[in-house]
């Protein structure tokens, strides 16, 4: 049977659209989800389709939500491979009107669309396999080296310890990996790369791929917004900026605080979070793990709409298993409980903090926006303000912080920094570059910044 909007179609014929009444913001991720009483309209090149029958088979899951209501071509296009368009066409209802089309070619998104087609001709988003060879190799003699140290001095501290650390960096490093592979960038086959994804964050990591995709392509769509972006959505045990303060000092929020926290309790948190901001990135993976877990069983995401729930494989639930099964096997060759618990919790904290720091210089400390902000402006350029490239003080050791990030200190565009960097300077859109060091005491700031509003207002 042919899609409902597709129905329509053939019946009336398709309509014809006002962009004022189709580009509206809509709060879309509430725990009810967006009202099944209007159409999910979104805008890709001027025509509109009703994707509310397609968001439960929508491969990346809840993220389309947060395109309701928007023109999405720039995020559809860098989001999707180019055969999608043809999947999308079942959900066409009609066309935007002539007279509020957009002719003109000039400006910063056109130059950006047109490089986009410059860098595909030049082979700039084909990858280097050799390269990807060779990080799985040596990510997985780092883990070789931290299990053969286990293995010998499992029985000192300083063993253990050495032995946790290194197992941190592997973990953290397959994380780089698994992000490529996940954002299926390396083969052209996304079966495969998704194989590597469920290997290097399942099996490697201990990261469900769906529960990876689910928060991260959501970040991608809507860096920095409040209300939709995961990665900004934990208060109060970080608080990035002051829309998130309403449950402190309006009683009414207080009522609907998600995290069920007393009062007290959160305003603690967030007046003294730069004094807890270190411990708390020490316990950042074992609260991803412990979401991942949940995230794969049968009600794990019963805090979802229905239909934005995403299937979850048989081989990412075996994934995590195995990952488990070998993790915990090496515990056998520590001679002591106590030293078991410390290489535990010291495995655990390292990675957290690893991990947590580069995810920390990626956005935080950058502009926050609200979703009507974000409603209004230009997909790349939400993208440029809201990131923050990093660079080493000493340029002969940028590949110090090339590898140390994964490459996600590139974090405004991924590629072609310095064509980027020169466009938005044409366009005076604000571009950050800092170092590793000067990027952490930008998220210190932001996070004493918070604080100090909440006093006032206390």
């Amino acid at each position: 049977m042919a899609p409902r909007a597709n129905r329509e179609e053939l019946i009336n014929g398709p309509k014809t659209f006002k962009k004022v009444d189709v580009i509206k913001p809509i709060k879309v991720l509430g725990k009810k989800g967006i009202s099944d009483q209007q159409p999910w309209y979104i805008i890709v090149d001027n025509k509109v389709y009703d994707i509310k029958d397609f968001v439960s088979d929508h491969p990346g899951g809840a993220v389309i939500l947060t395109h309701i209501g928007k023109d999405s071509t720039d995020a559809f296009y860098n989001f999707h491979p180019e055969g999608a368009i043809e999947i999308l066409a079942n959900y066409y209802v009609g066309d935007i009107a002539q007279e509020d089309i957009k002719t003109s070619k000039e400006g910063f998104t056109q130059e950006l669309r047109e490089y986009k087609e410059l860098f595909k001709r030049s082979n700039y988003f084909e990858s280097s396999k050799p390269y990807y060879a060779q990080k799985v190799i040596h990510n997985l003699i780092i883990w070789a080296i931290s299990v053969t140290i286990l293995a010998k001095f499992g029985d000192n501290l300083f063993g253990v310890l050495l032995s946790a650390a290194m197992m941190g960096l592997f973990w953290q490093q397959c994380g780089w990996l698994s992000h490529d592979f996940l954002h299926h960038q390396v083969f052209h086959n996304r079966k495969y790369n998704d194989l590597m994804g469920a290997f290097l964050g399942g099996v490697c990591q201990g990261f469900d791929p769906s529960w990876w995709k689910d928060k991260h392509n959501t970040h991608h769509a809507a860096p920095n917004v409040h209300g939709q972006d995961p990665d900004i959505n934990t208060h109060p045990i970080l608080t990035w900026s002051e829309y998130a303060l309403s449950d402190i000092f309006n009683p009414e929020m207080a009522k609907i605080n998600a995290n069920n926290l007393p009062p007290w309790l959160t305003r603690f948190m967030v007046e003294y979070q730069t004094l807890n901001y270190f411990p708390i990135l020490c316990l950042a993976r074992i609260s991803w793990c412990i979401q991942s877990i949940y995230f794969v069983l049968p009600n794990g995401q019963n805090g979802k709409p229905a239909n934005a729930r995403m299937p979850i494989a048989l081989t990412e639930q075996l994934s995590l298993g195995i990952h488990y099964v070998w993790y915990f096997y090496i515990f056998s060759f520590i001679s002591s409980w106590k030293l078991i618990i410390t290489f535990f919790f010291a495995s655990q904290s390292i990675c957290g903090l690893l991990l947590a720091l580069v995810f920390a210089l990626n956005h935080n400390g950058m502009a926050i926006l609200t979703e009507e902000e974000a409603h209004e402006m230009d997909f790349f350029v939400e993208q440029v303000i809201t990131g923050r490239d990093v660079i080493a003080l000493n340029p002969n050791l940028q590949f110090v912080v090339d590898w140390f990030c994964g490459g996600l200190n590139y974090q405004i565009e991924h590629h072609v920094q310095p064509i980027v960097q020169t466009l938005c300077e044409k366009y005076e859109i604000p571009y950050h570059r800092t170092t590793f060091f000067g990027g952490t005491k930008e998220v210190f700031n932001r996070l004493g910044q918070v604080s100090a509003s909440s006093r006032k207002l206390a």
